[in-house]
């Protein structure tokens, strides 16, 4: 199994839980491994995303070397989290502004250290 594949697998497996609307792996401009079964798909709001999580991920460049683990942003009935994965590629996962993060918090995070984990036997 390709490491793309493996990727496309997790992130199947973090949109399995109900107030998961979306999730990829992504780096500026929304590019990278996007799974087919989002349940978001409204293109006003991508594009909007996509500007905006542009700015983010220069934030990302400036203090990835601090530990910068998750940035949390609002965007109307839906919040945002960008847990980065190195410089320049982060997990990006769309949740309803109101949902519990609890749970999700431990998943999100679980769902980042697999797919660090496929990065670094890639690049190993």
């Amino acid at each position: 199994m390709s490491s793309r594949d493996e990727a496309i697998k997790i992130l199947d497996d973090l949109l399995r839980m109900e107030d998961v609307l979306a999730c990829m792996i992504a780096k500026k401009g929304l590019e990278g491994i996007v799974p087919s079964n989002m349940k978001v798909k409204d293109v006003d709001l991508w594009q909007l995303i996509s500007k905006t999580t542009d700015n983010f991920f220069d934030l990302i460049g400036h203090f990835y070397i601090y530990g910068l683990s998750r940035i949390y942003f609002e965007l109307g009935k839906y919040t945002i989290i960008i847990a980065p994965i190195s410089e320049t590629f982060s997990l990006v996962v769309i949740i309803p502004s109101l949902a519990n993060m609890g749970l999700l918090d431990v998943e999100i995070e679980n769902t980042k250290r697999k797919i660090e984990h496929i990065v670094e036997a890639q690049h190993g």
